[in-house]
């Protein structure tokens, strides 16, 4: 027999939003309680149009990447319409996310909504309304399993490395690898192609600013440096500032939901409020709530795509700090995305640590390139660190005393030095991980905990 869903509370009924947005979200998720048949589950849950729309979101479950592998492309498409006739036309295209093995899903692929979605963020930063011109240059630095093409074995030329108005500045993955001719090559083709954006991972870019400062060379600036695909570290944006005489945005989204934040000119993340919904919810008060917690997203205006609630798996940081300098009022705002929900390590008493704290404790370290903290044990720790000015001994035991704060004083702090870190595949770098996963689930509010489908039934 079916019962009342227990009542959430919902943290997006405090926000202010744009007039039309509570109806765009509700149509969003009637469409797709209506009509994509993955949600069939979830009908029952919905307390009703009597109800406000941020309470009809906070009794839905969080959308998992293994129901979007569970139900596949098809699962998510509204409106009864026909992927296969949509392929035949060209109107879409099916791609994977360059995840690692458990973590890939199969995507439908629509170009202009992406493109708008792209626009919608890129309105929410100064430097980036003023650089993009629809036409205009840019240079991207990723890994070329994410954007680009990829080869490990051989150099590619400019030409085959361009397309379009894109150049792709690496055809290898892994940074730690790159020889100085390759980024020799990288330093003259962003002269000679001059581009408005740099599009990049920051630590693939703070690689490369790195050896420009090395050695004392100059390269041509763009208008704006766009950093993505990775969480920044405090690291990369000192390497990039003695390199680049370029403002820096961070951009945040993920191939599922479009651009989801963008970082403005003041430095607080704004929620791209005119392509998506983001649930927050807050971790308990142990863990760093009510300030720090997860986000759910929901897509907007997709007609291929009907996402709600997908957890994308990071952490963040909601800003407290009243009216943003850069004049946004509407949408969440964040101080920092904190990592990813792998990224999470735990104290010796069980305190839930994000990367970012992590970062903001070990990133001023002299000297400091790279580092990766594992959590090895439930009160010990290894600190890899590579060094590349300065004393290494003084960075080392910055890294364990700083790390000895963050953790406790039952922490046990192990500091090995290496010559460089690679990144996990397919090209991004962990800066925090824990050899035994953090249950995320069991760090949230229970308040603001989505229900699983089962909840809504008896036995």
């Amino acid at each position: 027999m079916k019962r009342a869903p227990e009542t959430r509370r919902s943290y997006a009924s405090t926000v202010r939003y744009p007039p039309a947005y509570p109806g765009r979200c509700g149509d969003a998720l009637d469409t797709a309680l209506r009509s994509a048949e993955a949600y069939r589950s979830w009908r029952d849950l919905d307390p009703g149009p009597e109800s406000s729309v941020f309470e009809r979101y906070a009794a839905m479950p969080a959308l998992a990447k293994r129901d979007l592998r569970a139900f596949g492309p098809r699962g998510f498409v509204p409106g009864g319409r026909s992927i296969e006739e949509a392929l035949s036309a060209g109107e879409i295209e099916i791609v994977a996310t360059s995840g690692s093995t458990g973590d890939r899903v199969e995507n439908v692929w629509h170009q202009p909504w992406w493109d708008a979605s792209e626009a919608a963020s890129w309105r929410l930063n100064a430097h980036a309304r003023a650089a993009a011109a629809g036409d205009h240059r840019e240079a991207i630095l990723t890994s070329p399993w994410c954007a680009g093409v990829p080869c490990e074995d051989d150099y590619l030329s400019r030409e085959r490395r361009t397309l379009g108005r894109f150049l792709y500045l690496s055809e290898r993955s892994d940074p730690s690898t790159w020889s100085d001719r390759l980024m020799d090559r990288m330093i003259a083709e962003l002269d000679a192609f001059e581009p408005v954006v740099i599009e990049a991972n920051p630590s693939f870019l703070a690689r490369l600013a790195r050896h420009i400062a090395r050695g004392g060379r100059g390269v041509r600036s763009p208008a704006l440096i766009v950093l993505t695909y990775e969480n920044p570290s405090i690291l990369h944006y000192r390497a990039i500032a003695r390199a680049f005489d370029a403002p820096v945005a961070s951009s945040y989204g993920s191939t599922e939901t479009g651009y989801v934040f963008m970082e403005c000119e003041a430095g607080r993340l704004h929620q791209v409020a005119g392509s998506c919904h983001v649930d927050f919810l807050p971790f308990a008060a142990e863990h760093g709530g009510p300030e720090t917690g997860r986000v759910l997203v929901t897509t907007f205006d997709n007609p291929w795509r009907s996402l709600v609630r997908f957890d994308v798996g990071d952490v963040v940081r909601i800003d407290g700090g009243g009216a943003c300098p850069c004049g946004n009022r509407e949408g969440l705002a964040l101080r920092s995305i904190e990592g990813r929900t792998v990224n999470l390590t735990l104290s010796p008493e069980g305190r839930a640590v994000t990367q970012g704290a992590v970062d903001r404790a070990v990133g001023d370290a002299p000297g400091l390139a790279e580092y990766q903290v594992e959590q090895t044990g439930p009160a010990a720790y290894l600190a890899r660190i590579a060094v590349e000015d300065g004393e290494p001994r003084i960075a080392e035991e910055f890294v364990r005393e700083a790390l000895r704060a963050l953790y406790g004083s039952s922490a046990a702090v192990a500091v090995e030095r290496v010559d460089a870190i690679a990144p996990d595949p397919p090209g991004k770098y962990r800066l925090a991980r824990a050899a035994e996963p953090v249950d995320a689930d069991s760090l949230l509010d229970p308040r603001y905990a989505p229900p699983s489908t089962e909840e809504a039934f008896d036995e």
